[in-house]
């Protein structure tokens, strides 16, 4: 059976050395997923960012925060974003999520990881992912943060506990405003019920989602969390 798992999946999901965007076969590829000239085209955040949510700032502060961390009160440690969603990267996740292509999640993770080992963002007990409402689930057949989540669990060996559950089913965010979202999203998830998930309670658990727009779903999850018993709550996300 697991045999015929591994064959199933290596129709689905794109061979080493292929990058996942282009189709390009290079050797050079190996399992980043993408070639140079393609990984070239994608703008990666840099500092000065906010140390609360990684928003790029170009203003001097003197304790290193947007206007929207200043202003609004957030429930996680911190976030961290590789990518400006803008260009080649908001294609990719746009056809990641909408245009059935699951496989990316292995460049999205891949690229993750090793920016969390460069950075040293590692040190959590358990790795969540931002759950879908069912109905969206049934659409789609997969969720695109789960999929990160876990390849993100089995390189860094770190448990993925699958805990949250999506109770409203909330529009589409990227056609409302700030602050239509942070309305649309309270109160938007919630712990399965399950003995086993109380091993996440006085931990520190990382979250992980494919965008950080205004931070509403991440700042929802985590309340949702540290209402449960969660210690502390970190953030990641593909792009921002």
């Amino acid at each position: 059976m697991q045999k015929f798992i591994e064959s199933f999946l290596e129709l689905i999901y794109p061979e080493k050395n292929i990058c996942c965007i282009c189709d390009t076969y290079d050797e050079s590829i190996g399992e980043k997923y993408i070639c140079t000239r393609c990984e070239q085209s994608i703008k990666k955040i840099v500092p000065p960012c906010c140390v609360k949510c990684s928003k790029p700032i170009d203003y001097s502060s003197s304790v290193n925060l947007c206007p929207d961390c200043l202003a609004y009160e957030k429930f996680f440690e911190s976030s961290k974003s590789l990518y400006s969603y803008n260009g080649l990267i908001k294609k990719c996740i746009y056809n990641f999520k909408y245009y059935n292509k699951p496989y990316y999640f292995r460049f999205f993770g891949n690229s993750l990881v090793q920016y969390m080992n460069d950075i040293n963002y590692k040190d959590f007990d358990f790795i969540l992912s931002v759950p879908l409402h069912s109905s969206k689930m049934k659409i789609r057949g997969y969720n695109q943060s789960e999929l990160i989540a876990k390849y993100i669990s089995e390189k860094l060996t770190i448990p993925y506990m699958d805990v949250l559950k999506r109770i409203k089913n909330t529009n589409k965010q990227s056609s409302q405003t700030k602050e239509d979202r942070r309305k649309n999203l309270k109160n938007a998830f919630a712990i399965k019920q399950s003995k086993k998930f109380t091993a996440i309670i006085n931990s520190s658990v990382l979250l992980v989602d494919d965008i950080y727009t205004t931070g509403s779903t991440a700042n929802e999850c985590a309340k949702a969390l540290i209402d449960y018993g969660v210690s502390k709550v970190y953030v990641i996300t593909i792009a921002r």
